[in-house]
């Protein structure tokens, strides 16, 4: 069963157009979409689930050659702190500013992440429900710190391999235009 990139409606057996929208099976610019499934149809729409789980990939909006400049000095906007790098190192770059605003965003995740487990774990001394609190902060805590870990990992491989890809769930975030 195939589905139309478009709409997504379902398409018929050799059929030239969409039946719902009208729109090419084949324009030349992908690949069938009469051989698509409907869970690659989903992937790669846009909004699809691949984007709203990883980020959209806004690699094709910026210069090859911005990108090949600055992508060492944009991968370590990952570690919390050093958002403010391609300020310094490449102040021009459209590529970094993408990537200085996923650092922050990541810096704000970061640090709500360690005031909520902060907070829940300086609950822990209140009688009955401290030890609750306490347990609450803890797995907040952990679990706050291995997101942390993976976004960290996943902004510098995307970077360090060129792409400007947004950051799984708050990367849609803009904060520095």
């Amino acid at each position: 069963m195939a589905f139309c990139k478009h709409c997504g409606g379902q398409l018929p057996a050799g059929a030239n157009n969409c039946p719902s929208c009208g729109a090419p099976v084949n324009d030349g610019t992908a690949p069938n979409p009469a051989n698509y499934t409907q869970y690659q149809y989903q992937q790669s729409a846009p909004g699809g689930t691949t984007e709203a789980f990883l980020g959209k990939d806004h690699t094709a909006e910026y210069d090859p050659a911005d990108i090949n400049a600055n992508k060492v000095a944009c991968g370590f906007v990952y570690i919390p702190i050093m958002f403010w790098l391609p300020f310094v190192a490449c102040p021009g770059s459209p590529y970094g500013k993408f990537h200085a605003n996923q650092g922050l965003v990541m810096l704000l995740f970061c640090l709500a992440v360690n005031i909520a487990s902060s907070i829940l774990g300086a609950l822990w001394a209140i009688p009955a429900i401290g030890t609750l609190f306490g347990v609450l902060g803890g797995i907040i805590s952990w679990l706050g710190g291995l997101c942390e870990l993976g976004l960290l990992i996943y902004g510098m491989v995307n970077t360090f391999t060129g792409k400007a890809v947004e950051l799984p769930l708050i990367g849609r975030i803009t904060l520095i235009k």
